[in-house]
């Protein structure tokens, strides 16, 4: 592993217990993977950061916070959190406004094509490696504190030109529509790949919902998209048929926003559901506080059709679901929810709007 002076000279506490700490978490990282030289930063992106313990990286986040130049976000809570944490969050973003989001991009933390990030979390890192083309591996909360902290991160994994390239194509059925179902089948059949999607034609917000499915198990964090339906010779070709969504279910909770309504999300839902006839389903809508804020008209319907939370995650209220039947615009959200016990299912888009207008 190579260091400069500079950095040799935090490893020893020259500059201070925080740069120490936080290059010997990423000193270790690099030593587990193999990596021979730190890159720097132009961004991090903190995951996971509810619950006890990492006292160090909360000393290391708190110190930078009262001076940070580079852009750091974090995950919505999912849990009950520490007020003073969350506030040492809030500071690190000095003069901008801030959110708490699954999609730090919309919220102005926008890496640019081939710089180096470290962003946690399973939809930020797969939209961050697949669509913006930034570079990062999949981050832990002490691995972004401490490549947040020392702007470095090693040079290992995604971050590598040759780690990125397609392992197996994927032929995408003609006139597939639902992307985060078939994002969400990918990951079961595909675990650990780098998938071409040959013939793929996704917009912005199909993508956002198709990286969080293929990575949901955080071990697909890059995908490639080719308009091309005919794959590249050479490679591996298989075909996928999205499994079948849920269907005829009836909940009592429409869940919206995994991951979290973009502007163009609250006004394409507020547009669908303005002048029509309101059912007896309960709807949350999810999303951060910066696009809730850009859409004062848009949220407004939304909000006398339902509930909006800005800057909370959807399974920090799974207490609230309990006992309920919950449809979700998540695959995976929708297994999370399982897995705590609660009745929780999948429905495109059509069948969601049909749950909540008549």
């Amino acid at each position: 592993m190579h260091l400069d002076r500079e950095h040799e000279a935090w490893l020893d506490g020259e500059s201070g217990p925080s740069l120490q700490w936080a290059m010997e978490v990423l000193v270790e990282l690099a030593r587990r993977t193999g990596a021979d030289r730190m890159v720097p930063l132009s961004s991090a992106h903190i995951p996971g950061w509810c619950g006890n313990g990492h006292e160090e990286a909360w000393k290391g986040l708190e110190e930078l916070s009262m001076g940070s130049s580079m852009p750091v976000t974090a995950n919505p809570s999912a849990g009950q959190c520490i007020d003073e944490r969350r506030r040492v969050l809030e500071r690190l973003r000095p003069g901008h406004h801030y959110s708490f989001s699954c999609a730090p991009y919309l919220s102005g933390n926008h890496p640019a094509r081939g710089q180096h990030v470290a962003w946690g979390g399973r939809a930020a890192t797969a939209f961050a490696n697949s669509v913006l083309g930034a570079r990062s591996e999949m981050e832990s909360l002490e691995t972004a504190a401490a490549a947040a902290i020392a702007r470095l991160t090693p040079l290992r994994g995604l971050h590598l030109e040759e780690n990125r390239q397609p392992t197996i194509a994927v032929q995408v059925p003609a006139g597939a529509q639902d992307h985060a179902l078939l994002g969400w089948t990918l990951s079961r059949e595909l675990c650990g790949e780098v998938p071409l999607l040959c013939g793929a034609r996704l917009t912005f917000d199909e993508a956002r919902r198709f990286a969080f499915a293929l990575n949901s198990r955080g071990s697909m964090p890059l995908f490639r998209l080719r308009r091309d339906p005919l794959p590249p010779a050479g490679l591996e070709t298989i075909e996928v048929r999205p499994e079948a969504p849920i269907s005829g279910q009836e909940p009592d909770l429409v869940v919206l926003g995994c991951p979290h309504l973009s502007e163009q999300d609250i006004n394409r839902w507020a547009k669908r559901m303005a002048g029509r006839s309101p059912t007896s389903t309960e709807a949350w809508f999810f999303t951060s506080r910066l696009c809730m804020d850009k859409c004062p008209i848009f949220g407004a319907v939304l909000r006398s059709r339902g509930s909006m939370f800005a800057d909370t995650c959807p399974l920090g209220m799974a207490h609230m679901m309990t006992g309920r039947s919950v449809a979700c615009d998540s695959p995976a959200l929708a297994d999370c929810l399982r897995g705590r016990g609660i009745e929780a299912f999948y429905s495109p888009d059509e069948e969601l709007l049909a749950h909540l207008v008549r």
